[in-house]
């Protein structure tokens, strides 16, 4: 993870829960892949401190990234299913929840700095807003990482 004042790092999802005001969710599936980091949004883009109330965090697992946020239930559902995260969308269900999936786009080409679109699962459950992302793995790769939140409420 490298310096950026519009987050902060943390070692521990103990040390997240003080910064936020949801108890974070974590996959019990992660594809073989140990997390490599936790951060959560500090600050907006113009560099202004969020309240607690308005923080994300992301969790990176080295070739995905895991992100959940508290937005209240209808701005959850709007970025979950009526924001575009890529080319495509295709409805799915993520444990009984609505959501959009997003296949890894295809290369563009070597002048393209960005690479390519990556895979993107994004849902909501309630007020939660969650979302998955890579720019290697496919979305069938995802989806049971997305799947993965549940077992443990469940279980």
């Amino acid at each position: 993870m490298t310096d950026n004042e519009h987050f902060a790092s943390v070692s521990d999802l103990a040390a997240a829960r003080a910064m936020l005001t949801f108890d974070p969710l974590e996959p019990t599936f992660t594809a073989g892949l140990a997390r490599d980091g936790l951060r959560i949004f500090i600050r907006d883009h113009k560099k202004r401190d969020l309240p607690v109330g308005d923080r994300t965090l992301e969790a990176h697992y080295g070739r995905f990234v895991f992100t959940q946020s508290r937005k209240g239930v209808k701005e959850a559902r709007r970025l979950a299913l009526d924001v575009a995260y890529g080319l495509e969308p295709r409805e799915a269900m993520i444990a009984g929840h609505p959501a959009r999936v997003y296949e890894l786009g295809a290369d563009p080409g070597p002048d393209d700095i960005d690479g390519p679109m990556p895979s993107v699962v994004t849902w909501h459950d309630g007020e939660m807003f969650f979302l998955i992302a890579s720019h290697e793995m496919k979305v069938e790769e995802l989806i049971p990482v997305a799947m993965s939140i549940y077992a443990r409420r469940s279980g």
